[in-house]
């Protein structure tokens, strides 16, 4: 069966029932609402690592047996050593201690009461004169300058995220409610502070970048549309397509992440451009039928030809499943559901609304949007009569501007680092940057220890050994815990060389204390201390790490695994890395198949050359903005073959059309320019529109994210204009000869 037959039988199913298919659009919204308050939210490393990976696995063994929860006082005062602050701050460790789940609480104040018998001295001099005794590691933990003190509230191992969530309020307020001397402040940062204010902020966002898409997109609709009557039809079943797809990610658990946020301007985008393509078609042929006939001349040769821009589509989003990071994969499976539930609210529910209004052409007029579609349609068809006329020189330029964009991609910077990710001005985050600036990275590189037994001589010598080794290399560590450092602490700086007197000295450590660094015999931890380094010394300070523990060759079937937040984002950034051009050239080798199994003929393959030039020019836009790579923008080059074949492969559809009509290929890129032309470019606006809302995210990752992609639709635009008649020419060319 030929799918205009297909597409004939649709168009008579909908001319028949348009009341009934209206009243289950409505029943499926009100179910989808249901649906969509059940959409979850998802832990930062669950949207940036499969934890279903060996790294994964490691990630989360360390945080179930040795994570602890710190909460982080940043106290800002004139004086750090004031007798009056330090007895002040022995009461707030007394309070804080009393709350739920907390295991301990540390700062300066008990560190000098315990080299002065219990007690604070009574002058600021002698304070400082204990401070400047201690050892420079705990100095710099607790007193990293003259003006800065820290202090930390340990939550008890093993507790729950949520538990530790639930803790944060009574940290803040009884931080809050503490008498403090004049001119100190305590502010709080640490991993569950940072989370709640990155979850919080991302809600926030999430609705207001959508309401932002939506007007924004409106406004341009308004402007180049409204020359059609119910020019606000596109956004009704946009919306209807919206309550569906928040339903189904409600319905099948689909978290409502960084990714699914980046996604949802496609939705819209895509989503108008579907609607827009039926109801301008429906526009021209209603002037000359009646709406049953309309419709299905309507939907016989737009259905099938949007069809094939959806499948194109959705195979440039779906080659983004071969990155295992889960944020990246949301956004496709968004992105591929949420244009899909668009599509076919267009498909059924175009239809049945235009018979439910009894749809009218609004009668020619002299308005703005009718001069300003004109004088582009005339600007397009004199470009268009220009091209086809130098096909070759347009085609040659345009790839070689292209190729040069290519060859310079590996040159852009890749920055998945968690500060990249979220608002400059979460308080959480300015925080940690003040603290950073006094004591270094809040981040710690934990090495995960499994088959060594640190209760014996042998291991504990060689977790000792490996400590040695890096702290003498690498000087940018600034402190290196583990058990070993442990047992040396209880044992005069030492390690015990006979197994009776390593069993002496463990038996005198607390269980508690012991158990941060070992709670058996087969698993231990180290605690690598670093002072602040970009991404990318991360990434080569890993790399050394992981090459230092292969030289000193472990014992037989013993691993050590660098993991904890540190390798998360390493292991994130080389993910980037590694997926993006994968990602990209895989969804280039799809779509060319599809086309190639679709038309089975050269002609198929010209929409591929626009694509080519389109990612070639990307790259130069993003040299030109100094973007870095992110997350998100790693996936413009998959998304741009998505993006831009469905407006090449529109094109492309006509041209068959207007061919099959005229028999003049000439006149046949002439028409189908005209005639689709305006369907793109307003749809094509329309989603650069809704993608420029995400420029007023808070979040560097999506506000970056919607910069770059409103130049890939602007360039998909002039590569569908301009160099996609080109290359039907020279093919039509070819074919003649």
């Amino acid at each position: 069966m030929k799918t205009e037959d297909v597409f004939g039988g649709i168009a008579v199913f909908v001319n028949r029932h348009p009341k009934e298919i209206f009243v289950v659009m409505l029943v499926l919204a009100a179910i989808s609402l249901f649906f969509a308050g059940h959409i979850p939210t998802q832990a930062l490393s669950d949207e940036y690592m499969d934890k279903q990976s060996p790294a994964g696995i490691i990630y989360d063994l360390y945080n179930n047996r040795y994570g602890q929860d710190t909460y982080i006082l940043l106290i800002k005062t004139p004086d750090p050593g004031d007798p009056v602050l330090l007895n002040q701050l022995l009461v707030l460790e007394k309070q804080l201690s009393r709350i739920s789940h907390v295991d301990s609480v540390h700062s300066v104040a008990d560190i000098v009461a315990q080299y002065h018998g219990g007690a604070i001295p009574g002058t600021s001099a002698e304070v400082w004169a204990i401070i400047d005794r201690l050892p420079p590691d705990i100095q710099k933990k607790f007193v990293p300058d003259r003006q800065t003190a820290l202090g930390y509230v340990l939550i008890e191992q093993g507790v729950s995220t949520d538990a530790s969530q639930n803790i944060e309020p009574f940290v803040v307020n009884t931080v809050g409610q503490a008498t403090l001397p004049p001119g100190v402040s305590i502010e709080i940062t640490g991993n569950t502070p940072y989370t709640l204010q990155f979850e919080g902020a991302m809600m926030a966002d999430f609705g207001v970048l959508i309401i932002a898409c939506i007007i924004f997109m409106l406004i341009v609709m308004y402007i180049l549309y409204s020359k059609i009557r119910f020019w606000i039809l596109p956004i009704v079943l946009l919306i209807f397509g919206l309550f569906y797809t928040f339903g189904i990610m409600g319905a099948f658990g689909i978290p409502a992440n960084d990714g699914a946020i980046a996604a949802f301007p496609i939705l819209l985008g895509l989503g108008i451009d579907y609607a827009v393509q039926f109801h301008m078609r429906f526009d021209d042929e209603r002037r000359q039928k009646e709406i049953s006939p309309a419709l299905a001349e309507t939907l016989k040769h737009t259905g099938p030809s949007v069809l094939i821009a959806l499948a194109s589509t959705s195979l440039g989003f779906a080659a983004m499943f071969i990155t295992p990071i889960p944020m990246i994969q949301t956004f496709a499976t968004v992105s591929i559901i949420g244009i899909s539930c668009c599509y076919l609210t267009s498909v059924l529910g175009f239809g049945a609304i235009v018979h439910l209004v009894s749809y009218e052409p609004k009668p020619p007029g002299r308005g703005f949007t009718y001069r300003l579609n004109a004088a582009y349609e005339r600007v397009l068809s004199t470009v268009v009569s220009v091209v086809v006329k130098i096909a070759g020189p347009v085609v040659l330029v345009a790839v070689v501007i292209a190729a040069a964009g290519i060859a310079l991609d590996s040159g852009i910077p890749v920055d998945a680092s968690q500060k990249s990710m979220v608002p400059p001005d979460l308080p959480a985050q300015l925080v940690a940057d003040k603290v950073q600036s006094v004591s270094g990275s809040l981040t710690p590189l934990p090495l995960y220890v499994r088959g060594i037994d640190p209760s014996s001589v042998d291991g504990i010598w060689w977790i000792d050994r490996l400590g040695t080794e890096l702290a003498d290399k690498y000087p940018k560590i600034t402190r290196i815990e583990s058990i070993a450092s442990l047992v040396r602490s209880y044992n005069s700086g030492v390690l015990p060389v006979s197994q009776a007197g390593l069993d002496r000295v463990l038996a005198a450590i607390p269980a508690q204390e012991r158990s941060l660094y070992q709670i058996d015999a087969t698993t231990s931890i180290i605690i690598i201390s670093i002072g602040s380094m970009t991404i990318n010394e991360q990434r080569a300070f890993s790399d050394n790490v992981a090459a230092e523990i292969k030289w000193l060759e472990p014992p037989p079937g013993a691993e050590v695994v660098p993991t904890g937040d540190f390798s998360l984002y390493v292991i994130l950034t080389e993910q980037v890395v590694k997926n993006k051009d994968r990602m990209t050239m895989l969804g280039f080798i799809l779509i060319f198949v599809l086309l190639l199994l679709i038309y089975r003929k050269a002609v198929a393959l010209t929409p591929l050359v626009p694509i080519i030039c389109v990612i070639g020019w990307n790259t130069l836009g993003m040299i030109a903005l100094g973007q870095d790579y992110s997350i998100l923008t790693a996936v413009l080059g998959s998304m741009t073959i998505g993006v831009g074949s469905e407006y090449t492969i529109l094109v492309m559809e006509r041209y068959l059309e207007e061919q099959r009509k005229t028999g003049d290929k000439i006149r046949a890129i002439q028409e189908a320019v005209r005639k689709i032309g305006s369907a793109v470019v307003v749809s094509g606006l329309v989603t650069a529109a809704g993608f420029s809302a995400l420029m007023l995210s808070s979040f560097p990752i999506l506000s970056g994210f919607g910069l770059s992609t409103v130049i890939l639709v602007i360039f998909s635009l002039l590569s569908a204009s301009v160099i996609m008649p080109a290359v039907l020419a020279l093919v039509g060319r070819q074919e003649r000869t």
